[in-house]
């Protein structure tokens, strides 16, 4: 019986596993000009779907050398070719920015091509009801959902069917025998990571109910520093509901995170975290939102820049950490513990990251200010410790966001080893600009980076005891 009951276990972990993935090293020899860059375009999302805009640039090496190493996922085929593209941020939303050196080539990534089967449930009055979804990477199949009975109400049903893809998500759309189209707003296709998803009103659901709410604690004081400072708790959706365990989020410049009163019109985050998680889209997590005081600048920025962040990250793994894991059900380790922020914010979270990864692993870098360059140049060097990254800036305003500070860092990563799309992310916010706004505008894929949907059988199974 024992033997029966571990080997479903274990089927069950393998069917609810992500899709497997394979580092892929792209290399090409040209000599390009001043201001311009080799990328590499091709027809995985990773690649940029196609689209030379989304195309990921390559690093340069000596000798006109360019290199970049992408994870793809298993045994997908796709095409691909080199480009050159100037680097002027003005110029780098323009699909006609962009000159093809050599032919279109034609690839698969290595390994066996794994396909997932996801249960749609979907409510509607539609008579007759089709489930489009991305069949792979270049295929679209349409399947009709079978009525499995009523809805929630007079002339509505409920629909059920199932869709096999290739692709790490379920990419869909539903139709019906009049080819009306339900799509989500913004966006072209519902995607989901689940393997069973409910949809209904154009919302994706299938993740946790409940509601998420927030603690506020006006002055949290630091021995420390010698000073004390707001600290705002978001519990996600659930949290009230049971005994489970979360990994956690901390995040600077916290009065500008939550509500509508949050400064410079805030991020959002309650609410972005709330809908991913409810939409089974990200890990349920506890976010820390850490106020910063009138030493903010001189608390972020990192010593080897003349900055205190050595005594700000003392603060928090010395004093804001232990009190957040002995009074909430957290997830202490450090492979389930972020940082993440914006500005110095940015920079300081890679510091946090860098130099702590003991504490740290998880690590969100927007916009971040790279103009400072003596920690980057004096620490990011091997050993690289064991991180998952996501680094991003916007293309507009002043100095264009740090585009090219971003870049210079990003490069410094994947020279040192680090996998585009595996445990580095990078991303260019076409007409982002170095506000609130442009933040809270992308940090629903900051989440979806950094706190991917895990298994459900194992989230929360460690953890210390003792908190409420």
């Amino acid at each position: 019986m024992l033997q029966r009951w571990l080997t479903g276990f274990l089927l069950l972990l393998a069917a609810l596993a992500p899709a497997a993935a394979e580092s892929v090293e792209f290399s090409v020899t040209h000599a390009t000009q001043w201001g311009q860059s080799v990328y590499v375009v091709g027809t995985l999302p990773a690649l940029g779907g196609g689209d030379v805009i989304a195309a990921p640039r390559m690093v340069p090496g000596e000798s006109g050398r360019w290199t970049l190493r992408v994870e793809l996922p298993d045994g997908q085929p796709y095409r691909f070719a080199y480009v050159v593209r100037s680097n002027a941020a003005d110029a780098i939303g323009d699909p006609q920015n962009a000159e093809r050196i050599g032919p279109v080539q034609s690839a698969q990534v290595p390994g066996t091509l794994a396909s997932r089967t996801v249960t749609v449930t979907y409510f509607s009055g539609w008579d007759q009801v089709f489930l489009r979804f991305r069949k792979d990477a270049q295929a679209t199949e349409r399947v009709e959902l079978t009525r499995v009975g009523p809805g929630r109400g007079p002339g509505e049903y409920l629909y059920r069917g199932r869709a096999t893809t290739t692709l790490p998500q379920l990419e869909f759309d539903v139709q019906n025998d009049q080819g009306d189209t339900d799509r989500p707003g913004g966006a072209d296709r519902y995607r989901t990571s689940r393997l069973d998803v409910t949809l209904q009103d154009g919302t994706l659901s299938g993740g946790v109910a409940g509601d998420a709410r927030l603690v506020r604690r006006d002055a949290f004081p630091s021995q420390v520093l010698g000073n004390q400072r707001p600290v705002i708790v978001y519990l996600p959706p659930g949290y009230d509901q049971g005994t489970r365990r979360y990994p956690v989020l901390y995040m600077h410049d916290g009065q500008n995170l939550f509500g509508p009163d949050a400064l410079f019109g805030g991020w959002g985050v309650g609410e972005t975290a709330t809908r991913l998680i409810q939409r089974g889209e990200i890990e349920p997590l506890v976010i820390v939102g850490v106020g910063n005081t009138p030493q903010r600048m001189s608390e972020y920025i990192p010593p080897e820049d003349e900055g205190r962040a050595d005594r700000y990250r003392r603060f928090l793994v010395e004093e804001l950490k232990p009190w957040v894991d002995q009074t909430y059900r957290t997830r202490p380790e450090a492979e389930h513990t972020g940082v993440c922020g914006s500005s110095l914010g940015g920079i300081v979270s890679l510091y946090l990251g860098w130099t702590r990864p003991d504490v740290f692993s998880r690590v969100g870098s927007l916009s971040g200010s790279y103009w400072l360059t003596d920690f980057v140049d004096e620490k990011l060097q091997a050993p690289v410790p064991q991180l998952k990254i996501w680094l991003d800036s916007g293309n507009q305003g002043n100095s264009a966001d740090g585009l090219e500070g971003t870049y210079r860092v990003r490069d410094i990563l994947l020279r040192l080893g680090m996998t585009l799309g595996g445990d580095l992310h990078h991303a260019v916010d076409l007409g982002g600009l170095h506000n609130e706004r442009s933040w809270r505008g992308r940090f629903d894929r900051v989440l979806r980076a950094l706190y991917p949907p895990t298994t459900p059988a194992t989230a929360g199974l460690s953890g210390s005891l003792g908190p409420k």
